[in-house]
């Protein structure tokens, strides 16, 4: 803390930036699966498979990771790794010559973003930061929707300028480049060159820790009743989000204009940053459970004004934006509730496992709704069940906080 503020500022921007290259730059992947799929003359399904191979695999690798975090393997070197693994299976995937060139490419590149996932950059925060940790970890992972969303216009103007294997192997370097910086000055922890998290030389003069930091400590077990509410939560959550992908064919099948489709997303991307900034100040002051209170109510009530539809684009596109909200408990919610349970210590252990759920649910999730739609003929029933699935979130939420606060006055 003596040395001041500037190598804490650096590290709240590095990991900014990491989100922004690691998590939002491949959220505007989409862009690329159209102009490879002409160019290899086979159907889109067959380009986006290379895509769920990468994320499974980023799922599955996630918990090696954390391992090697345990056991005190160099942040340093897993980015390096990272980075290289990415660089090397990107230049595959825009020269492959087939799908089963980009699918093993794919298989390389799940390893590679596995060494630079958002556990790696909430733990990263955790670890610097006491004061502001939640505020900061929202500020980091808005940056993944804002990245998304400046990047998505400029790469499709690339793709039509230069073809999508320049520009991919362009879209590549610069995620490395987003990754670089925290590569080279964060270490995992501010004790490994000699400083203390930020905040917490302040709570000791205060003579109490601050409400970001009042972990509970529990030992961590992925067989308790505890932990399989949280993986319930997590699923139930995931497979919300889902539906954002099926929210412009909502609004045309409602009647609506393709425009009003594609300001729907956008209003719920919208939704997506906003919540992740409010989300973490809101846990700074009052804790994460109760935050993620809040995020489920404005989820509902966005879910309840595009079911009622009552007429109008703005009622729509407000209950987009509402509903849009559910995202910072994907992300932020969930990294801040699993560290309130079981601290820092064990926090890598617990969200590796969350990590590889998320990735089994999101498939499920896009999966879930389109049969749903097809069976039905309707995406009432897809918005039902997200009402639904709130409940159950909240109802897991509860538990996990009554279990939570049993086994810590049992300690």
């Amino acid at each position: 803390m003596k040395r001041g503020k500037l190598i804490y500022i650096i590290v709240a921007v590095c990991t900014c930036l990491m989100a922004c290259g690691a998590m939002g730059m491949v959220n505007a992947y989409g862009v690329f699966y159209k102009p490879m799929a002409d160019a290899m003359q086979v159907g889109q399904g067959s380009i986006t498979m290379h895509m769920s191979i990468s994320n499974l695999i980023v799922g599955l690798g996630t918990p090696f990771v954390a391992k090697m975090i345990s056991r005190n393997v160099r942040i340093k070197n897993i980015l390096t790794a990272g980075s290289i693994l990415i660089l090397i299976s990107g230049i595959g995937i825009a020269l492959a010559p087939n799908v089963l060139i980009m699918n093993i490419a794919a298989a390389v590149r799940g390893v590679g973003f596995a060494a630079v996932s958002m556990m790696i950059i909430t733990l990263i925060i955790g670890n610097w930061f006491v004061r502001f940790r939640g505020t900061l970890t929202g500020i980091a992972l808005s940056f993944s929707g804002i990245g998304s969303a400046i990047a998505s216009p400029i790469l499709s103007s690339m793709i039509e300028s230069f073809g999508y294997q320049k520009t991919y192997i362009g879209y590549v370097i610069f995620i490395v480049l987003c990754i670089i910086p925290s590569l080279l000055f964060v270490p995992l922890k501010p004790q490994d060159i000699g400083l203390r998290p930020y905040g917490e030389e302040d709570a000791e003069k205060d003579g109490e820790a601050p409400k970001a930091s009042a972990n509970l400590d529990l030992p961590f077990t992925s067989k308790s009743p505890m932990f399989a509410a949280l993986v319930v939560l997590v699923l139930s959550i995931v497979i919300l989000t889902s539906l954002s992908s099926h929210l412009s064919s909502l609004a045309q099948f409602n009647g609506y204009e393709a425009s009003v489709g594609a300001a729907l997303l956008s209003f719920s991307m919208l939704g997506n940053v906003a919540s992740k900034f409010l989300l973490g100040a809101m846990s700074d002051k009052i804790g994460a459970f109760k935050g993620v209170i809040v995020m489920l109510a404005t989820t509902l009530a966005g879910l309840v004004l595009i079911l009622m539809n009552p007429g109008g684009s703005l009622p729509l596109l407000i209950g987009g934006f509402l509903y849009g909200t559910c995202f910072s408990i994907g992300s932020l919610g969930i990294s801040m509730i699993t560290r309130t349970l079981y601290g820092d210590a064990r926090y890598s252990e617990a969200y590796s496992i969350i990590t590889l759920v998320t990735s089994f649910a999101s498939a499920i999730g896009l999966t879930l709704i389109g049969f749903l739609f097809d069976l039905t003929g309707s995406y009432a029933v897809s918005v039902i069940s997200g009402i639904v699935l709130i409940f159950l979130s909240l109802a897991c939420l509860l538990f996990i906080q009554k279990q939570a606060k049993a086994s810590a006055a049992a300690e």
